[in-house]
């Protein structure tokens, strides 16, 4: 056979195999976006980073996920398409995080970002006491997921725990900050050294009742005093905790001129669903952290009447309608005070009010423009995805 016949047929086998495998990838494509879609919807809350190796029958998945049950979930659907999974992948929390797979936020406020640098946007921030569920560790950051689900790396003061010590911590009355700002002292003087700022909605556990104030612990340790004026006793402020139109507006306007901040949860600066996250957890509810995920629960207020339907404490999504070849995309939260006002925080001075009624001297032209919904929260429950923390199980847990 001539050189160059030998040629040919290499090139065309390898033509061939080139084919095939360019198939193969497309086929693992697909099946691996169909399953993410069911699976893992939302990156946000869910660990789905999976690549798989098709040969034959036999589809190798590599990567990471959430969990063992998603893990299993996978292989299930991966059988199902008819495929031999062949499961090289890893289970969240990593292994080397050994069995501190929980831990308690022990700093006023931690930053939690989108990757583990201090240059990476920060996604949100966590308040002192909350509890975190670490999955992985990166040179002295930690991957951890908030009681709203998100997904986010901090190097923030956090303090590992298992189960024993979990539960030894959860036993503990608990005390919640109800001050906007404020610090915990070293001694029962509001002239002594601080201890740590504070902002509200921060737990600490309760050491003993100090006369005119609580001596509190933190999770790592550190004690110090806090006025009772500028707190409560959790289980008694659980219990009156209500999210009613009257208390969802009065506690927006508490925090009035507090600035714009990216990514922010906290009394010290917030972004849009920041602020209605905080806003609705100091009466007792639990919304998703961004926006696009607050529209996604309670229930639809009709517009066909324009805003007359619309109640003070609904929240008000903003954004671009859908249009050819795009979907609609929700980019701003508010919350309205009855209406066609409202109060929110968009950059400039911060927390305010503005209206959709254009004879208002508050009138948002670019609001306006960019109005889409109207979802209801007060009231609704959770088969609307409306969760109060009576429900939640670090805060119904707590020693009432």
């Amino acid at each position: 056979m001539r050189i160059t016949q030998c040629v040919l047929i290499v090139a065309a086998l390898g033509a061939i195999a080139g084919c095939t495998g360019d198939r193969n990838a497309a086929v693992v494509t697909e099946l691996l976006n169909r399953a993410k879609s069911k699976l893992a919807p939302d990156r946000r809350t869910v660990v789905f980073d999976v690549a798989g190796d098709l040969r034959g029958k036999a589809l190798t998945l590599k990567g990471e996920v959430h969990s063992a049950a998603l893990r299993d979930q996978l292989l299930r659907i991966v059988k199902e398409e008819g495929y031999e999974p062949v499961d090289s992948l890893t289970v969240l929390p990593q292994q080397e995080i050994g069995d501190r797979t929980i831990g308690i936020v022990s700093q006023s406020v931690a930053n939690l970002r989108t990757k583990p640098a201090h240059s990476a946007e920060m996604g949100t921030q966590a308040l002192m006491g909350t509890p975190v569920r670490i999955l992985k560790r990166d040179d002295g950051w930690l991957y951890v997921q908030t009681p709203d689900e998100y997904l986010c790396w901090t190097d923030a003061e956090i303090v590992p725990m298992n189960a024993e010590e979990y539960e030894a911590w959860m036993a503990r009355p608990k005390v919640i900050v109800t001050t906007e700002v404020g610090f915990v002292r070293s001694a029962r003087d509001p002239a002594s050294r601080p201890v740590s700022d504070m902002v509200a909605g921060a737990l600490f556990a309760l050491k003993r009742d100090a006369g005119a104030y609580y001596e509190v612990e933190y999770p790592d340790g550190r004690t110090g005093f806090l006025l009772k004026e500028q707190a409560k006793l959790f289980a008694a402020w659980l219990d009156g905790a209500k999210d009613t139109p009257e208390s969802i507006v009065a506690t927006a306007h508490r925090f009035f001129g507090v600035p714009y901040l990216w990514g922010g949860t906290s009394s010290k600066g917030m972004d849009c669903s920041g602020f209605t996250k905080t806003v609705y957890f100091l009466n007792g509810v639990l919304l998703p952290r961004d926006a696009s995920q607050q529209a996604l629960v309670g229930q639809p207020v009709s517009q066909d009447d324009g805003m007359a339907a619309v109640k003070a404490g609904d929240l008000l999504f903003f954004g671009s309608r859908p249009r050819e070849g795009r979907s609609e995309r929700i980019t701003h939260v508010a919350i309205s005070l009855g209406g066609k006002r409202f109060i929110h925080t968009g950059g400039g001075g911060g927390v305010g009010t503005n209206s959709l009624d254009s004879a208002d001297p508050d009138y948002a032209r670019n609001r306006e423009r960019g109005f889409l919904h109207v979802r209801r929260i007060i009231g609704a429950g959770e088969e609307v995805g409306v969760r109060r923390l009576t429900s939640v199980p670090y805060y119904k847990t707590h020693e009432r």
